[in-house]
């Protein structure tokens, strides 16, 4: 059965081009703040908050960083979209939560504006995600041309959101897409380790499948496509996730433990 359909809902038409207005309003006013920044952390939280709005309460959307049990961290995340029916944060701040890596299903980092530089940093902190070790597993790329879902192996998508480039829309994506490759080569790491790029009026490209799409050339409302694009995503991983085995948290250890006498007779007797 076609996944899209002839007469698409209005009301959920309406429902994200309002949100898309909302974020750039909220972009607008950040210019008010001088220190970058405060400009960053403003723009990172209006699409937090959307998604804090948006998502069903058992995906909780906050800052902070993710840990694995054997102790590899990330580093903090501008956003990360985790699971709260399986685990509640390790440890909370003010502001920031860690996350135990079975939880997280995505990390979006969102950019003011995206340059070469921002995009090295973006596959830098890539690489530390995909260097967790869900359930001592991994989290693998996107499976390419049709490959089973079923192998028991996990996924993180990691976006990264940016309000503009400062490069033209003329022939924004080519353009775009080539400075993605130098940034994943000078990183050592590979492409698809971003799974999505998505600027805000430009478009949006996905690295792992050399595929782009530029919102001038055929009018489509780019962030409603990314929505979607996230939201199928963390619907289908969460149903795939086990539960987290605790243990592997703590030291486990069989020292201390000494066989009881079950023998309810015997026990009396020597209570006597």
């Amino acid at each position: 059965m076609p996944r899209g359909t002839r007469i698409p809902s209005l009301v959920f038409q309406k429902v994200l081009k309002d949100a898309r207005a909302q974020l750039e309003i909220s972009s607008e006013r950040s210019a008010d703040f001088d220190h970058s920044g405060i400009r960053g952390d403003e723009r990172a939280a209006a699409l937090m908050h959307f998604f804090s709005d948006h998502l069903p309460e058992t995906y909780a959307v906050s800052k902070g960083e993710a840990i694995d049990c054997l102790g590899n961290r990330t580093g903090q995340l501008d956003i990360i979209i985790y699971d709260r029916s399986m685990a509640a944060p390790i440890s909370s701040g003010v502001e920031n939560v860690l996350v135990p890596a079975e939880s997280l299903l995505a990390v979006i980092e969102v950019k003011s504006v995206l340059t070469q530089d921002e995009l090295k940093i973006c596959y830098r902190a890539a690489k530390k995600v995909k260097k967790l070790r869900p359930h001592k597993g991994k989290f693998v790329s996107a499976r390419m041309d049709g490959a089973p879902a079923n192998d028991g192996a996990h996924r993180c998508l990691y976006v990264v959101f940016c309000y503009s480039t400062n490069i033209g829309q003329t022939n924004w994506l080519d353009k775009e897409f080539k400075r993605i490759l130098s940034a994943a080569n000078l990183e050592h790491a590979a492409p698809d380790a971003v799974d999505i790029l998505c600027v805000l009026g430009n478009g949006m490209i996905r690295p792992g499948k050399s595929a782009g799409k530029a919102e001038a050339e055929d009018s489509s409302n780019i962030f409603l496509e990314f929505y979607l694009h996230l939201v199928n995503f963390i619907y289908r991983e969460q149903s795939r996730r086990p539960t987290i085995d605790w243990q592997m948290y703590t030291t486990r250890s069989s020292k201390g433990w000494r066989q009881l006498n079950n023998d309810i007779e015997q026990n009396d007797e020597a209570a006597t």
